[in-house]
């Protein structure tokens, strides 16, 4: 009896080590799993900050859609809404980042570029292009509004020849473009 009792007993502690085993390995499972994930996210930085672009589609489609006076541009009468594209939205955030980056604030890039080079890099094959910056907006509000009280970025905003836009902000730096493709 004593053998068979020492038997249940080895298989027992046996059996506690291989679950001891698998609980370890289940914790280094899930601690490589959690900083492999931290790894991945991205700090929430004002520097970086993402933008509402349903809100910056309302904004600016509805200029567009009841008609502006663009100061010394003149009236623009109403036209059909933009939308949103995501390889000018990314052409936006390249240039946005750029001057962040640099700590500059100019339409031609550290590099040289000009808006419609930006958009070839992002193979947006466009007939028309064009684009404004700004810089020191908090919010999309004030930015757009920023924009429609200077003549050059309101006549931007307002052109019936534009189809899609992307606007995107790092940091103070934002950067609306427009496009239509060929």
């Amino acid at each position: 009896m004593n053998k068979f009792i020492n038997s249940v007993r080895k298989v027992c502690i046996f059996a506690d080590m291989k679950i001891v085993t698998i609980i370890r390995a289940g914790f280094w499972a899930v601690l490589l799993l959690g900083v492999v994930l931290l790894g991945s996210c991205t700090p929430d930085d004002s520097n970086n900050k993402q933008v509402d672009k349903n809100q910056l589609l309302e904004l600016v489609n509805s200029y567009r859609t009841s008609g502006c006076n663009c100061g010394s541009e003149g009236y623009f009468a109403p036209t059909t809404p933009v939308v949103w594209s995501t390889a000018i939205a990314l052409t936006a955030l390249d240039h946005s980042e750029d001057m962040n980056k640099k700590n500059f604030f100019s339409h031609t890039g550290s590099d040289g570029s000009d808006v419609g080079t930006r958009l070839r890099r992002r193979n947006y094959d466009w007939r028309m292009c064009g684009e404004n910056i700004a810089s020191g907006y908090k919010n999309e509000a004030s930015v757009v509004e920023g924009w429609i009280n200077s003549p050059g970025h309101c006549k931007n905003i307002m052109s019936p020849g534009f189809e899609e836009m992307g606007v995107a902000r790092v940091g103070d730096y934002w950067t609306q473009v427009f496009g239509a493709h060929k």
